[in-house]
């Protein structure tokens, strides 16, 4: 089930409704006029939804060059002067 608040309650007990999404760890869909106008996330899990977004953006780069020729590590080293 999704948390909702409105934004009226959010204004009234801002402290309240911090303390319940950093106890659940769930989000909390702030609504306004009957429609979704934000959400609230625990810091925690908003650093994981980050770095699964980078982690798919470093996939979505592997596969748009897997098909891409390919250069032998000798060649390169020997270009590097290794």
């Amino acid at each position: 089930m999704i948390n909702t608040v409105s934004i009226t309650d959010l204004k009234q007990n801002t402290s309240d409704v911090v303390k319940r999404v950093r106890a659940s760890g769930k989000p909390v869909v702030v609504m306004q006029r009957s429609e979704p106008a934000a959400v609230l996330l625990d810091p925690d899990y908003f650093e994981i939804l980050e770095k699964a977004l980078e982690d798919l953006g470093d996939l979505q780069a592997i596969e748009d060059r897997k098909n891409e020729p390919t250069v032998p590590f000798e060649e390169v080293a020997k270009k590097l002067g290794l």
